[in-house]
């Protein structure tokens, strides 16, 4: 049996939840038709844009027929050689505007240290390997980047940069760190 205290409940809770349950299904089916319209819209646009194209394309494709084919050599042709780059040393080009030129030797000597470990790991190696890029150095500390480039001249576009540090006292290398 309803009576006031009841029906004020259904109205309090009933109400509301029946009034936004209604709002829901009605934002769903807007957003259905706005989807429904904008495919279509698309859909009248790729083809009255393309229409003459696509049309124009399917008309020449079915004169010409099937494709000519070529036929392929069978050898595959020998590989280009690479000349050895000149020897140079491994500061040549590097700008060493920030370095103090006590530690440029220095510098030079670890990189062309770290090009002979790397051509004893891959003997047939072809040029130089270490190219230093630029060079910075406080009263401790050195700094450059080496772009070491690949072991064969297969691989000649996978070349690394790498950023070296160098701890210098008294004219002599501590300690080193490679970044890279």
């Amino acid at each position: 049996m309803l009576t006031g205290r009841n029906l004020s409940w259904i109205f309090d809770l009933g109400l509301p939840g029946l009034v936004f349950l209604g709002v829901c299904i009605w934002l769903v089916r807007k957003l259905v038709k706005a989807a429904r319209t904008e495919s279509d819209l698309e859909s009248e646009r790729l083809s009255g844009a393309l229409d003459a194209e696509l049309r124009a394309a399917r008309e020449r494709s079915a004169q010409v027929g099937s494709p000519k084919q070529f036929p392929v050599p069978s050898t595959v042709p020998a590989p280009i050689p690479v000349p050895p780059a000149p020897a140079t040393r491994p500061l040549d080009g590097a700008d060493v505007s920030g370095a103090d030129p006590l530690h440029l030797p220095l510098v030079a000597q670890m990189a062309a240290e770290r090009e002979q470990q790397l051509r004893a790991q891959h003997p047939g190696a072809v040029g130089r390997r270490v190219e230093i890029l630029w060079v910075r150095s406080n009263a401790t500390h050195a700094v450059w980047c080496e772009r070491r480039h690949a072991a064969s001249a297969a691989a000649r576009s996978m070349s690394r940069d790498v950023v070296c540090v160098a701890q210098i006292d008294h004219g002599k290398v501590t300690e080193r760190w490679y970044f890279g």
